[in-house]
């Protein structure tokens, strides 16, 4: 038990205990036996499109819980947060819930003939949440809350999973076994963040990451979460911002706004371009270590916004996986079904030079090292990852190969491009990513300055390069010319940066 003041209690026959709590000057009161703790109010990421009451997920030691505001609950209003409020974290058949109180008074014991299951008369709330009262001589009189209820009712929809009830968390203990998971079975995702909270996409669901176009053709009467349609190398896209979809307040365009195209199943369209704030990382996970979103954060529907959520393991960051499937059939499928794309953009298609065939097309990772953009072929790219706070040091070893680091129970060395490059280190910051890359089994990380986007591009657009020096025509041989865009990119060839002798002995090789 925390953040609280305490009594010495001793339980008997002829006494119950209870946690005393104020809502407002409402005095309430939770049994004993159904509270785990009491802690300060947590840091938490929103639920899109979930109940009102519902304040968010909050990270408690590994466990993922919901957390509601039990002002609205009770009473149907809000309150600002004091240095008082507190969150209670009750435990009942369907897990651990958090509800936010203004201010916990006591723990303490009262004779059992206090206690009176009189429910009706003097009690301000719902006859469902009420276990009964606590009346005291020259005391206010205290409401007890039937916890089970109270948590059953946030339960809009049983959500059912293999036959038995989905539990809202689960208990998570030790550390997850990452050596017995085939790759194989790895998930990736794509990490990214709108109104300042993370979310990602399953990267199978994911066609391309894209920048923001000057041109999106806007669509009279439309969602006003759909922008407008683009034309995409002869594919007409539609561009929705996903903040808005979600129920967010709309996204800023700037320089690190991405569009990220999705390939769906459940739309009139063929793809969906959906706006994101930032685009941040490509990771992968064993699907073990995703934990189920609480029924109770769908609001009402068999499928909630969310998937699933991944909570990164040693730090607080809860990353959120949208469930693409409630997200087109809850909002965005009478949205695009309005957009009469033979109407709308007869003459954007127009203006194709031919027609393209999948072969005709190459997918790049674009990133970032001293200002200028490099690519790598997304065929060579494991992942894109962030830099761990510490890397084991290699004596003996070039000065461009930082160190290594525990990957998912491999070692993974991790070369710093820019000093392998020739060019001048930089100070870390926080858009630097590692960059992946695989040779025959063999993974190696590069250190880049940021990651801008995964970009499709038409193979004729792919040219040799200028051969400056031996080095660089090996490792530089090819690159990409934008002519519309004013963009030169130079692709760094893998298989010459992985064939390296110093790389192979700290692998083992």
């Amino acid at each position: 038990m925390q953040e609280m003041e305490t009594q010495e209690i001793t339980a008997t026959d002829t006494e119950l205990q209870f946690v005393s709590f104020q809502i407002g000057k409402e005095k309430f009161a939770f049994p004993m036996q159904s509270v785990g703790e009491i802690i300060r109010v947590p840091v938490m990421v929103g639920v899109p499109l979930g109940p009102h009451q519902m304040m968010g997920l909050a990270n408690l030691r590994g466990n993922v819980l919901p957390v509601y505001d039990l002002r609205a609950i009770l009473l149907s209003c809000s309150a600002e947060q004091t240095e008082t409020s507190r969150v209670v974290v009750v435990e009942s058949t369907l897990g651990m819930t958090g509800f936010l109180v203004d201010k916990v008074n006591r723990v303490y014991s009262v004779p059992k003939d206090t206690v009176v299951n009189d429910k009706q008369g003097d009690s301000s709330i719902s006859y469902d949440y009420l276990q009964g009262l606590i009346k005291q001589k020259n005391e206010p009189l205290e409401q007890i809350l039937n916890v089970e209820n109270l948590v059953q009712s946030q339960l809009t929809v049983s959500h059912k999973k293999d036959g038995s009830g989905l539990q809202l968390q689960q208990n998570r203990t030790g550390s997850q076994d990452n050596n017995s998971e085939a790759e194989d079975d790895l998930q990736q995702l794509v990490c990214f963040s709108i109104a300042g909270q993370e979310f990602a996409f399953y990267l199978h669901d994911v066609g391309e990451i894209v920048r923001v176009p000057d041109d999106i053709s806007a669509l009279p009467d439309s969602n006003p979460s759909v922008l407008g349609l683009v034309n995409l190398r002869g594919r007409i896209i539609p561009i929705v911002d996903l903040a808005m979809n979600l129920g967010m307040q709309p996204c800023e365009m700037n320089d690190a706004t991405r569009i990220i195209i999705v390939n769906c199943s459940d739309s009139s369209q063929s793809a969906v371009g959906f706006v994101v704030a930032k685009v941040s990382n490509v990771v992968s996970i064993s699907p073990s270590a995703l934990e189920p979103v609480p029924s109770m954060c769908n609001d009402g529907y068999t499928d909630g916004a969310l998937e699933a959520v991944y909570r990164v393991e040693g730090t607080k960051r809860l990353i959120s996986i949208v469930n693409l499937h409630s997200v087109f059939q809850r909002s965005l499928s009478q949205a695009l079904s309005q957009v009469d794309l033979q109407d709308e953009v007869s003459d954007m298609a127009n203006q194709d030079e031919g027609v393209l065939t999948e072969e005709d097309y190459a997918q790049y990772v674009i990133f970032s090292i001293a200002g200028q953009e490099y690519g790598v072929s997304i065929e060579d790219t494991q992942e894109i990852t962030r830099i761990p706070d510490k890397l084991e040091s290699v004596p003996n070893t070039p000065d461009y190969l930082q160190g290594i680091v525990n990957l998912r129970g491999t070692v993974l060395p991790v070369i710093d491009l820019r000093t392998r490059l020739g060019l001048p280190k930089a100070e870390a910051t926080d858009r630097q990513r590692i960059v992946v890359l695989t040779r025959n089994k063999q993974k190696t990380g590069f250190i880049v300055d940021g990651v801008a986007e995964v970009k499709t591009v038409i193979t004729d657009s792919i040219e040799d390069a200028p051969s400056l020096s031996d080095e660089q025509t090996e490792l530089l041989n090819k690159l990409i010319k934008l002519n519309k865009e004013q963009r030169i990119i130079q692709l760094i060839e893998p298989s010459v940066l992985l064939n390296d002798n110093d790389i192979a002995k700290v692998n083992g090789g």
